[in-house]
């Protein structure tokens, strides 16, 4: 006579339910980590070209989203050192296409506003600056999240608009990330396009954040809050010395002075010149004048 023992599973006796915990634990441990266990037997590799290509730039952009993470202790000490190289890299490459930009997106277009519509620097950054965030906001959020919403069945627009903002943040929250229930190529073209998506995205918003702080009202903002002096200030609508960067020189107040007293020799050689000396005028030092200065008498 059996008696069902309480670690066994009363639809398979021979199975304890101790062991059947840690196969499902270890299942779901390594489905994390990308590895299929109903396709185990398979030769696929799920860490491809794509894959690895997403991880890096997910890495340096500070994103990380973290469904990919390694697992020994060489590759934390990679990531590690491949990060503390590899991001003020990427940060110094970003602030270069930037500057790169700015004159041709911003600056270019600033200055065609005021030839062409007659419009002063001021309205002209305004105006341009409103429908340079319209349009980002446009391409780089709403229509995204209008294809992710299509291309994933599982996601409203609310949270495919949530990915774009917390992807373009740097924020990088591993609740949401496309493919995860699409097909081996299908996962591969979303890493993809969301890798591009990355690099892309953020130079754009650097470019649209940098067009913004040259607006003279936010400099203003920016004085009133840290005072004139505190570094050097740029932006459209301000005088000639502060934007070539000479604030000293601005600051300053002109000095005048008039020489004190006029040392002449006191022996000449030259036969005197007789002079007509006149009053002194509001403190200023005696005028001699020759007879050609001093005008005739009526």
């Amino acid at each position: 006579m059996l008696l069902n023992s309480p670690c066994q599973n009363p639809d398979n006796p021979c199975v304890e339910e101790s062991s059947l915990d840690r196969l499902l634990m270890n299942l779901l441990s390594a489905s994390k980590r990308g590895v299929a266990a109903l396709e185990s037997a398979s030769d696929k590799c799920n860490f491809d070209f794509t894959s690895s290509l997403f991880f890096v730039i997910a890495f340096l952009t500070t994103t990380g989203y973290g469904s990919t993470v390694p697992l020994s202790d060489e590759g934390r000490v990679f990531c590690v050192v491949y990060c503390l190289v590899g991001i003020p890299f990427t940060l110094l490459l970003l602030s270069s296409l930037t500057h790169a930009l700015l004159p041709w997106v911003t600056h270019t277009p600033i200055h065609n506003l005021q030839v062409f519509w007659g419009l002063s620097r001021n309205h002209a950054a305004l105006l341009h600056c409103s429908v340079l965030a319209f349009c980002t906001a446009t391409l780089f959020f709403l229509l995204p999240a209008g294809a992710l919403c299509l291309l994933e069945n599982d996601w409203n627009y609310l949270e495919s608009l949530y990915f774009c903002f917390i992807s373009l943040s740097t924020t990088g929250l591993v609740d949401y990330l496309p493919g995860r229930t699409q097909s081996r190529a299908a996962r591969q073209g979303l890493e993809f396009a969301t890798s591009c998506y990355l690099m892309l995205g953020l130079i754009v918003l650097l470019v649209v954040m940098e067009s913004f702080w040259e607006l003279q009202q936010v400099q203003a903002i920016l004085r009133f809050f840290s005072g004139p002096r505190q570094g050097e200030l740029k932006g459209v609508g301000l005088d000639e010395l502060v934007l070539s960067g000479d604030m000293a020189g601005a600051e300053e107040e002109p000095h005048y002075t008039l020489p004190i007293s006029t040392i002449s020799p006191a022996f000449s050689d030259s036969p005197a010149t007789p002079t007509t000396e006149l009053p002194p005028i509001f403190g200023l030092p005696p005028i001699a004048a020759t007879k050609e200065n001093v005008p005739p008498s009526l």
